[in-house]
């Protein structure tokens, strides 16, 4: 049996204090380190007890008595994680567990170390609280880690990615479709990204749209790095993506305000420019013909003089019925979008136009399948197929059939509608920074008046989208609006 001398010199140097239990009587002696730690007190004719209530923590206290009763009564193996209340009154943790011996004559006794594990514990709560902070910031942010080995590319997930992702727990992402959770849209520029990064170490931080699971898109982004071996070679690229798609939806709609209204102050500020000029210019020929008046000798000449004025006021009276056209048609802007057919806004303008159709023997050809409806004010959508309808055949090819091809579809996320025809068409080259002026007008048509693409245009951009146009002279015009 080892004696108090043997203990002491195997454990004097590791911090280490032990219980001798003699396991026919139960009776505990201390060790003298043991008592140190504790402050040397008197524990009475009971140190187990008093140990217990005393020295051991309450939370301790059971099971440290269950696990003493299967030592000394059943031989089993002690083993456990205690706090103990030393000298300074502050809690430390040890280890405690019983020293095993082959020696014959130990059977009538056994030896209970404390050793010392407090750093060792701080150490693993601080880890496990970072762990936790950690977890809880990835959850709030909604901000997921990632890590692809470039070698066999393997793609591993931690769970705040693969519940961004609406994956399973138990999902395991498939190296051969890594592109599956990126949208198409981004896929050169996710691949563009991962490549830089492999082969030549370049970080990178972007937002991009992904993919869930189940085909919901979404912003996210993207933060990714690369990761060396100890030759500095990249071994794979570690990142992590954070759910953003809020507050991008929230920039883009803000972003998308902004420029509907820089542009509806561009289109007022043309307007304010166009009503000045065209009031000027009438005001200017009223106040000449006032002056001329007055200075007239005969009443012949004072009367070419009131033709020219009726002439005048008959402009005038005609721009302004323009201008207040132009003001209506804005004025629809304060209605609610819904649902519009585009079959419906056509069947509306075909039969308030049925009659220059027929007298015109016009063909009109609709395909609507790709793209049925669209959330849209009612009035503006007719107003432009009406005005590019009226237009086509306006200025129709003299001797041709006129035929008015229209189309919506989707491309890229995007809604178009296209109105093609077979008309006189437009030198674009000559024209087409006035394409869409008011007043401006590239044939000599007695109907031409200039008003309509001006409106179409302004109708167009305020409800957020644009309008362009290709047009080959004598072959025909194509007017392809994004909604």
């Amino acid at each position: 049996m080892l004696n108090d001398l043997q203990l002491n010199s195997i454990l004097e140097d590791f911090d280490v204090a032990y219980w001798k239990i003699n396991l026919l009587t139960k009776e505990i002696s201390w060790s003298q380190h043991f008592n140190y730690l504790i402050g040397n007190p008197d524990p009475g004719p009971n140190k187990f007890e008093f140990f217990l209530e005393n020295i051991l923590h309450r939370d301790y206290r059971y099971d440290f008595r269950e696990h003493f009763e299967g030592l000394t009564t059943r031989f089993k193996p002690f083993t456990a994680e205690v706090r103990l209340k030393l000298e300074n009154g502050k809690y430390r943790w040890f280890e405690c567990r019983n020293l095993k011996s082959k020696d014959k004559g130990f059977s009538d006794a056994a030896v209970l170390l404390f050793v010392n594990i407090h750093q060792a514990k701080r150490d693993q709560y601080t880890i496990e609280e970072n762990f936790f902070y950690y977890r809880e910031t990835a959850e709030m942010t909604s901000t997921g880690g990632w890590y692809l080995d470039v070698n066999t590319n393997a793609v591993y997930w931690d769970n705040v990615t693969k519940k961004i992702l609406d994956c399973p727990m138990d999902y395991e992402p498939n190296p051969e479709d890594k592109m599956r959770f990126y949208a198409a849209e981004h896929h050169g520029k996710v691949e563009n990204m991962f490549k830089k990064c492999s082969k030549f170490g370049i970080p990178f931080k972007v937002e991009i749209k992904m993919r869930t699971l189940h085909n919901r898109e979404f912003w996210v982004r993207a933060t990714g790095k690369p990761v060396y071996n100890n030759e500095q070679e990249i071994i794979g690229i570690r990142g992590v993506y954070q759910d953003i798609d809020e507050q991008k939806t929230n920039e883009l709609n803000l972003q998308n305000s902004l420029d509907i209204i820089a542009s509806q102050n561009s289109r007022l500020f043309n307007f304010a420019h166009i009503v000045s000029h065209q009031l000027r210019s009438h005001s200017s020929n009223l106040s000449l013909i006032s002056q001329l008046l007055r200075e007239a000798k005969t009443s012949e000449d004072k009367l070419d003089l009131l033709i020219n004025v009726n002439d005048i006021s008959e402009n005038l009276e005609e721009a302004i019925k323009d201008l207040n056209e132009v003001v209506t048609r804005q004025n629809n802007l304060t209605k609610e979008k819904q649902l519009v057919k585009f079959k419906d806004a056509l069947d509306v303008v075909i039969a308030s136009t049925s009659s220059l159709i027929k007298r015109e023997n016009a063909e009109i050809i609709a395909e609507f399948d790709a793209l049925n409806e669209i959330n849209y004010i009612s009035e503006y959508l007719e107003s432009i197929l009406l005005n590019l309808i009226t237009n086509a055949i306006k200025y129709k090819f003299k001797g041709r059939r006129p035929v008015i091809y229209i189309q919506s579809y989707k491309e890229h996320g995007e809604n178009f509608l296209e109105v093609s025809d077979n008309g006189m068409g437009i030198d674009l080259d000559e024209h087409g920074d006035k394409m869409f002026g008011m007043y401006k007008t590239f044939h000599r048509h007695p109907e031409a008046n200039g008003i309509g693409l001006f409106i179409t245009k302004n109708q167009v951009e305020a409800m957020g989208g644009n309008i362009s146009v290709t047009s080959t002279v004598n072959i025909g015009t194509t007017f392809k609006i994004k909604f």
